[in-house]
């Protein structure tokens, strides 16, 4: 009965079968547990229970069985990128980023992966970027970069790489990364934004009113906020505005952004 249900589960959940596709209901929790305890030096075996584990949201148990399928197929491209997604989940984006890395080299073209690598290390440098760590935050930016995780993931990279700039006095190279972001994505809100915090500072309000009126038609939440750090900048003395670093982008499973203040 066992064996029965090995190959069941492994035909059932192997890369690029569908339950539909094998006109089979999907194994349940215990069938899939207990194939793994029957076949415990099956690699698929283990990934097959590692999906289940991801689906019901037990994170911890995932990763256990992943990396049990990994300790037994090294080379498996995926187990490898969504091992390395659970542990970015868990804030673990250095470990995330080794792991991904590995998982690029052994499959250039996979998009998905080189996309969360582009991911992982914003996330990493943004953190670094709070708490001030700035060249291990450029670092990170860099790297994200040169990962071609796509245009939207450079985006969002370029813009946080102005923002690290604004942290240093550097407001032209800051102004020159957002313009750069708006070049390849002109929806880009964070960006029209940020540059128009740069043209308040830098007393052009011609050139700030343009990225206002952009704003508007893409984010009044984020013009609302604009047109408020307007009203502070002329009637305070404050150097570094507050511009937005950007975590959220197509295709990303990041879920946040935040504000880098002075």
């Amino acid at each position: 009965m066992i064996s029965h249900l090995i190959i069941l589960v492994i035909a059932v959940l192997s890369l690029g079968a569908s339950p539909a596709e094998a006109g089979k209901r999907p194994p349940s929790l215990s069938e899939l547990q207990q194939a793994a305890v029957a076949n415990p030096q099956d690699p698929q075996a283990h990934y097959s229970l590692a999906l289940k584990y991801e689906s019901l949201g037990k994170t911890r148990k995932a990763l256990g069985e992943y990396q049990k399928a990994l300790s037994l197929k090294p080379d498996d491209a995926k187990a490898l990128y969504r091992l390395g997604r659970l542990l970015g989940e868990l804030g673990e984006s250095g470990q995330a980023i080794e792991i991904i890395k590995k998982a690029v080299k052994l499959k250039p073209d996979f998009a998905e992966a080189r996309s969360l690598l582009a991911a992982e290390y914003n996330r990493q440098g943004v953190a670094l970027l709070e708490r001030g760590s700035l060249d291990e935050a450029r670092e990170a930016f860099q790297a994200g970069i040169q990962a071609n995780g796509g245009a939207a993931a450079a985006a969002a990279l370029r813009n946080n790489l102005g923002c690290l700039y604004v942290r240093e006095d550097r407001l032209e190279e800051a102004g020159d990364a957002f313009r750069e972001v708006l070049r390849q994505n002109p929806d880009a809100a964070q960006a029209h934004y940020n540059l128009a915090l740069i043209y308040y500072s830098q007393g052009d309000y011609q050139a700030a009113s343009q990225e206002f009126f952009a704003l508007k038609g893409l984010n009044r939440d984020l013009a609302g906020e604009l047109s408020d750090y307007r009203f502070r900048v002329e009637t305070s003395t404050e150097v570094k505005p507050p511009v937005k670093t950007m975590i959220t982008f197509k295709g990303s499973p990041l879920l946040t952004q935040g504000t880098v203040r002075p």
